[in-house]
């Protein structure tokens, strides 16, 4: 998530320091007043290419930096680095380092931590803090937590922390491989494509094994000698994915133990003890209930609420003494627990994997060098060759069925939700383009596309969609997707183009919806879907010294009223408008 922006000497903007929370962020400001530039700063921040004449007039460079939250993860301060649990490993951690299209997936596929891991920038906070300047002559420098880092880093690590929508180049929905995560996300099917990837790798590794039997023939032994140095070193470390998790868990317990301790001896004491002894309390509720029931029996629904209560406390209060006795302090544990999850992030940096990929790497190695220490022949080869093929072939069609059942789900409701978005007749599509041979994606290409109307041929959507249109299937896609999307933070720009009245409010409804389950930062010129924000953002311009400069202000409610009466009624505000903007803002429900 996006945590805060700070922009200096860029275009109009002389200085701008903003903090975002979660939920849907709106930005409003009258036409030139500058509010696409905040949407530019994040594209040049995240690996965009700086377009000249971007450094504010008589400064020397532009300075932008932003801020966002990583997931929480186990800062080991010797590694400087933290690692997550729940970093999407298996995806597209490559067990086969000859696989080098798999090396090079971006924070998307294998999550912003566990790239900022594989790529070597220290973490020592669940934050990333990126910073890029661009100075008069378009000379541009990059920097990701203090380490200096290339534009194509830029571009890697900000696929996995914010994604654009409008006409900007920062898009995922054009990027076939995203396309097809998007569909295996909706179907359910996301382990599936991470299973065929995985078989396909596999048989392409014996393929390549198989075709280059006779060259190997000669480095066989210093092969089999590297391998088995690097089997032994990760067998004294390696954990399974599971097995890592846990260790994890243990040290995250064993580091907080006085903590949870004193939490759960705290909660027994307020439950039992002292002046707030909550289940005495209770009883003697219980008591004074049950002596009047015979008065009016109504209380004993009350009462028998009451004693529920009781019970679960009392069940409560056991299981936290339970738990109690079974917490212990063990400082020697753990700092064997540390040393082991030292000696293993250490395996992991030095053979660039991540650590829940380290298992799988070690089954590889030993597989290469059963196949070695065998003798293996050609005709060894081909059997495992054969093997490989005929398991990806039976996982790839397995995907191929769950996505043919999810295509036309996903079509029909992308469709419903841009013909109501004020796209006519519009037709999305979403097509399964076979690929010869196979690939790592499966036995077909997924490839959105977008007809007019119904029975005219699709197009591919980077063909045929316009700005405004693309920005609104991307609304439709990330509302049907948002409970699956990997990318905390949506930014959408021109989503309202063409549109008004009661489209703009089902806008507004699809973005304050989608801000409940990712945070969501929009640029509109329509009160309807100003209305429904969560946070408000106030663009405009005055002019200093001759000068544009633009200004950006948080508005609390009573502004944020003032400027949707005047996004409705223009220049003049009169106590209609001020009216119609107080029943805009109560028609949106509370977060």
């Amino acid at each position: 998530m996006l945590l805060s922006l700070e922009v200096r000497d860029f275009v109009i903007v002389e200085q701008v320091a903003l903090e975002f929370s979660s939920g849907l962020t709106v930005l409003t400001g009258e036409t030139g007043a500058g509010k696409s530039i905040l949407v530019d700063a994040l594209g040049l921040v995240l690996g965009a290419r700086a377009e000249s004449g971007c450094v504010r007039q008589g400064a020397e460079r532009a300075d932008i930096t932003a801020l966002f939250a990583l997931p929480a993860g186990i800062v080991h301060a010797d590694a400087g680095a933290k690692v997550s649990a729940s970093a999407d490993a298996d995806a597209d951690a490559d067990p086969d380092p000859a696989a080098d299209a798999d090396a090079d997936a971006d924070a998307s596929q294998v999550g912003a931590l566990a790239w900022l891991l594989r790529e070597g920038f220290p973490v020592e906070e669940p934050e990333v803090l990126i910073r890029r300047t661009i100075d008069v002559n378009g000379r541009s420098r990059s920097w990701i937590n203090g380490r200096s880092a290339t534009l194509q880093q830029l571009r890697d690590l900000g696929c996995g922390l914010l994604d654009i929508h409008g006409q900007h180049a920062h898009q995922s929905l054009l990027r076939p491989r995203a396309q097809g995560g998007l569909l295996d996300a909706f179907a359910g099917a996301t382990a599936q494509a991470g299973a065929v990837a995985q078989a396909w790798r596999a048989w392409q590794s014996v393929e390549r094994a198989l075709s280059a039997f006779a060259e190997r023939a000669a480095a066989r032994q210093a092969e089999q000698e590297a391998l088995t140095r690097e089997e032994q070193e990760l067998a004294a470390v390696a954990l399974t994915p599971e097995a890592w998790a846990e260790l994890q868990q243990e040290q995250a317990r064993l580091a907080h133990a006085h903590s949870l301790l004193s939490a759960a001896q705290q909660s027994v004491d307020s439950l039992t003890d002292g002046e707030a002894d909550v289940l005495s309390s209770l009883h003697a509720i219980i008591q004074r209930l049950t002596a009047l029931e015979s008065i009016d029996p109504v209380l004993a629904g009350p009462r028998e609420l009451v004693d529920n209560a009781a019970i679960g406390l009392s069940e409560a209060v056991h299981a936290l003494r339970k738990y109690a006795h079974g917490v212990e302090a063990d400082p020697e544990r753990l700092v064997a627990v540390e040393d082991q999850m030292q000696r293993l992030l250490a395996t992991a940096r030095r053979y660039r994997l991540l650590p829940e990929a380290m298992h799988a790497r070690l089954q590889a190695v030993r597989t290469q060098l059963a196949l070695l220490q065998e003798g293996s022949s050609e005709e060894a080869l081909g059997q495992q060759r054969d093997l490989a093929q005929a398991r990806y072939r039976k996982l790839a069609k397995e995907l191929s069925q769950l996505r043919q059942k999810a295509a036309e789900r996903l079509g029909q409701t992308v469709t419903a939700s841009i013909r109501a978005l004020a796209m006519g007749d519009g037709v999305f599509t979403v097509g399964l383009r076979p690929v010869a041979g196979g690939s790592a994606d499966g036995d077909e290409q997924v490839e959105f596309g977008l007809a007019a109307y119904p029975g005219q041929p699709a197009g591919a959507l980077a063909r045929i969609a316009s700005g405004g249109e693309l920005s609104r299937v991307s609304l439709a896609l990330q509302t049907a997707l948002s409970e699956v999307a990997r990318v905390p933070t949506l930014v959408f720009d021109e989503v309202d183009t063409g549109i008004g009245g009661r489209v703009a409010e089902i806008v507004g409804r699809l973005l304050h919806a989608v801000g409940a389950r990712c945070q969501v930062m929009c640029v509109t010129h329509l009160p309807q879907v100003a209305a429904w924000a969560d946070h408000h953002l106030q663009v405009s311009k005055a002019r200093e010294e001759g000068a544009p400069v633009s200004r950006i202000d948080v508005l609390e409610p009573s502004a944020r009223e003032a400027e949707i009466a005047r996004m409705l009624g223009g220049i003049e505000i009169t106590d209609t408008t001020r009216q119609h903007a107080r029943e805009l803002l109560a028609a949106r429900p509370a977060r």
